[in-house]
């Protein structure tokens, strides 16, 4: 009897996860790339709450730390939308792409959540020791990216010249360029939390104790840009009642995430922030205590990019020769789905 009691129960429990998985199929789809920054967190959240499926959406995260693959996807149509930084989206509008922004995400306003490193090994102890030689050191950044425009900002106000010699290495994926950087291998890099965190508390596989690294500057002076949401026109077009439903669930999103305790963000998110900020890791290969590690922020609400801020990148670009258009802001923005 008891068999057969187990048996029931294993068949109604195979029965229930069936039709779940099936009625999630059966719902409207959207695929969304994030890109792995803070202001991505809340709906890798949301995803892992169930708040889309809640909302009657089958949203599809699709998991890419390289920016180049991340814009080529977008292009080709393989994905409806992005979680990027405002630097490419520009870039993807000025090149033909039929996106537009539909909001600002989160802008960080911690301190400490982007630096530019230097390993101790390499005895670099502040900016000027980068640029004291003839051969100025280069700093690692990823290219044509909203780090690149903050960094540019930082260095001119500390009296460097950006607009000559490229006083960068460039990278792509910020994932490999952070491993990278833990390995030692590169004299300086701008990074963002919880790259940082991770670095600096936690041995790389196979390494025996922490690496050393010297702050060269944590950005305190610099107005750090938001990440922006873009899709693509045929989408909000088409199926702009899906964009309309995903912003709802992105608002509940970023409350709950406000309102839970870090306890109840780790427990209820870890699967979908590793996946977020180390895509292809598994839980058990990274350090115990990691999230515990790093600052959570207080989220804010999905809001318009400023026309400020969008001004400013586009003049940066075209003053670093990144494009020769010049993308207005009513062409590129709508506020359909903030109101």
């Amino acid at each position: 009897m008891i068999q057969a009691r187990r048996l029931v129960l294993l068949v109604l429990f195979l029965a229930c996860t069936f039709s779940f998985l099936c009625a999630t199929d059966e719902l409207p789809k959207i695929r969304l790339s994030l890109s792995p920054v803070l202001s991505a967190a809340t709906l890798a959240f949301a995803d892992g709450w169930g708040l889309f499926e809640k909302h009657g959406l089958n949203v599809e995260l699709v998991g890419l730390s390289d920016d180049e693959e991340r814009s080529a996807a977008l292009m080709a149509g393989d994905i409806d939308g992005m979680v990027c930084g405002v630097t490419t989206a520009i870039l993807l509008f000025a090149s033909g792409t039929d996106i537009a922004i539909t909001s600002a995400a989160y802008q960080d306003t911690q301190t400490n959540s982007l630096a530019i490193l230097s390993p101790r090994s390499f005895n670099i102890c502040s900016l000027q020791n980068l640029f004291s030689n003839d051969k100025p050191i280069k700093i690692a950044t990823i290219y044509r990216s909203d780090f690149e425009y903050e960094t540019d900002r930082l260095l001119e106000s500390a009296g460097f010249k950006t607009n000559r010699d490229s006083p960068y290495v460039y990278w792509t994926d910020m994932l490999q360029l952070a491993l990278w950087f833990a390995a030692q291998s590169l004299p300086a890099a701008v990074l963002p939390e919880p790259y940082i965190t991770y670095i600096t508390n936690f041995p790389l596989p196979g390494r025996a104790g922490l690496p050393e690294f010297n702050y060269l500057s944590d950005f305190e002076e610099i107005e750090h840009l938001p990440s922006v949401v873009v899709f693509r026109r045929p989408v909000l077009e088409e199926r702009g009642e899906l964009v309309s439903t995903f912003y709802d669930a992105y608002r509940e999103a970023v409350t709950t995430t406000n309102d839970a305790n870090r306890e109840q963000l780790i427990e209820m998110g870890i699967d979908r922030i590793l996946a977020l900020f180390f895509p292809g890791v598994s839980e058990n290969t990274i350090p115990d205590g990691i999230l515990d590690s790093f600052v959570i922020p207080r989220f804010s609400l999905p809001e318009s990019l400023s026309v400020e801020q969008f001004d400013d990148v586009v003049a940066w670009l075209l003053a670093k020769r990144y494009t020769s258009r010049n993308p207005s802001y009513e062409d590129m923005t709508t506020d359909r789905f903030l109101q």
